[in-house]
């Protein structure tokens, strides 16, 4: 579309209260640092401006970037995509890299290496061993309307969404660098995970929020 930035809009999406891990998941410490700030410096070190979407408050003085509220509330991740989405037309984006704020192990290099996978696809999901990982890719700004679709259905899922949308699916690459393996998709869902986290991040030292 003429006149609109082609480079993608970086989403950290922090939701609200975890029932499994009993509080906000947004600004629980690993490895020294809350997760969403760990979010927030791998897509800036991935090149990207960064928002972020929860409906928590403060949450932009301790993060150093906007943050914004859903705009229908109480609908998941798919309604956090669909504010991203109005966010990014609203900056002339072509797109969003969305990121789940609760992978800590993330890597810049994977989100990289996943913006240069775009080509015509209209989102780029990386697969891990538990499947596809629709936290942490791509949206381009074509997604909406399936989105809207998706958000209007008794399936909100994300899975719902995705086989709605033309999708490049990634599995996992292996390195010398070992940036691109299952780890990097660590998700904490309970404060027992944290420690498994940080675990993880002593024994890859090479896996942290900037390379």
């Amino acid at each position: 579309m003429k006149g609109v930035k082609q480079e993608p809009f970086g989403i950290v999406l922090a939701g609200g209260k975890s029932r499994r891990f009993g509080t906000s998941k947004t600004l629980a410490e690993v490895g020294g640092l809350p997760m969403a700030s760990r979010a927030v410096a791998v897509l800036k070190r991935a090149g990207l401006s960064v928002g972020v979407i929860s409906s928590e408050d403060g949450l932009n003085e301790v993060l150093g970037v906007e943050v914004r509220a859903d705009v229908e509330p109480e609908k998941g991740p798919v309604g956090g995509l669909l504010t991203a989405l109005e966010w990014s037309k609203q900056i002339r984006r072509s797109g969003v890299f969305l990121l789940g704020c609760d992978m800590p192990l993330m890597s810049a290099k994977v989100v990289r290496a996943l913006l240069s996978m775009r080509g015509d696809h209209s989102a780029v999901i990386p697969i891990s061993i538990r499947g596809a990982e629709p936290l942490c890719g791509f949206y381009d700004s074509s997604c909406y309307p399936k989105v809207r679709e998706v958000l209007d259905s008794q399936d909100r899922s994300m899975h719902s969404l995705l086989r709605l949308l033309k999708v490049r699916e990634v599995p996992p690459i292996g390195g010398s660098e070992g940036l691109w393996t299952d780890q990097v998709f660590f998700n904490v869902n309970t404060r027992e995970e944290i420690f498994v986290a940080e675990r993880m991040l002593a024994q890859q030292k090479s896996i942290e929020v900037g390379e």
